[in-house]
């Protein structure tokens, strides 16, 4: 996109070595930077998460309006939006949140990037980001550089792929480490999607058993692509996962997750707060019948006898 490196991402990276400087360490910058923007977005998140909430409680009723439509699209269309005017709920804001953080997203990630880069005296050398196989901080030195990130931070350096623990007997162009932050990567990623309140999956076709299936799969992605990645991103992102999980827990409850635990338990997470600021969504249980919606049903559209027809029909009767 023109512009978003010098207008976008370079700011952001100055701002970051800005509070480093100040704070004394990139990594502990990269939380205050990431918690400030959570809080910035925490208006908007809350309002996704209760919509997509209220529109969790009501699939009932769409399942009643989808079984009135008899499978016309146009007219379960029609009354859905319909419900949802009746019901003061817009589908669209669970997804407005989404669509605000991913530009922040990729302006983090470009911001750091960027400070993971070798910055020589004649100008930025990239030395990829190959693993302990190949250390680009020993290359970014023989190239007279260096990367602004590195920096060791808990028990990784941030410049570098997290290798906690190395894996013995394998050969040295193998990852053969273990990285835990990669490993938390997948765990925040699995509790956030397992605590998104979802609709109803019985009878809402194969699309959303498809994506569900995918959904599955996404935190082995993001284990493995974490595997490869620079520590200071993977920290951004299991640090930006922390957060959501904890803004879910407070102002969606525990979505999926609640199916997957002992009853004592989701007791015990409700007492600490589970789904307290979620706000007054009406409860529906078990089927809904059409007729208790009260709302209008569009009438069927009067088929327009063409002239095409009218030839076709004398053609037949000559």
């Amino acid at each position: 996109m023109p512009g978003w490196q010098n207008f976008v991402v370079d700011p952001l990276s100055n701002f970051i070595i800005l509070i480093a400087d100040n704070v004394g360490s990139f990594g502990i910058a990269i939380l205050l930077i990431t918690l400030a923007i959570r809080l910035v977005l925490l208006p908007l998140s809350v309002k996704g998460l209760r919509a997509q909430r209220a529109i969790q409680t009501l699939q009932p009723k769409l399942q009643a309006v989808k079984a009135r439509a008899r499978g016309n699209k146009q007219r379960e269309q029609q009354m859905t939006m319909e419900l949802y005017k009746k019901e003061g709920i817009n589908p669209l804001s669970g997804c407005l949140p989404l669509l605000v953080q991913m530009p922040v997203w990729l302006a983090m990630y470009g911001g750091l990037l960027t400070l993971g880069h070798c910055a020589t005296d004649a100008g930025i050398v990239d030395m990829g980001r190959g693993g302990p196989g190949s250390d680009v901080l020993i290359e970014c030195a023989a190239a007279g550089g260096s990367i602004p990130i590195d920096e060791q931070f808990l028990w990784f350096n941030l410049a570098q792929p997290d290798a906690t623990f190395d894996i013995p007997f394998l050969p040295e162009s193998w990852p053969a480490y273990i990285s835990v932050m990669a490993l938390l990567s997948g765990v925040t990623f699995f509790l956030q999607s397992y605590m998104t309140p979802t609709p109803i999956t019985a009878g809402s076709g194969g699309i959303a058993a498809s994506m569900q299936s995918v959904m599955k799969f996404m935190p082995v992605f993001f284990v493995f692509i974490g595997w490869f990645f620079f520590s200071a991103f993977l920290l951004y992102w299991v640090w930006t996962g922390l957060i959501q999980i904890v803004q879910q827990f407070f102002f969606s409850g525990l979505g999926k997750l609640e199916n997957n635990l002992s009853p004592g338990t989701v007791r015990l997470l409700t007492r600490l707060g589970a789904g307290r600021y979620a706000g007054a969504t009406a409860e529906v249980a078990g089927e809904v019948d059409f007729e208790s919606l009260d709302i209008e049903e569009p009438k069927p559209e009067k088929k327009v006898r063409t002239r095409k027809r009218r030839r076709r029909r004398r053609r037949k009767r000559g």
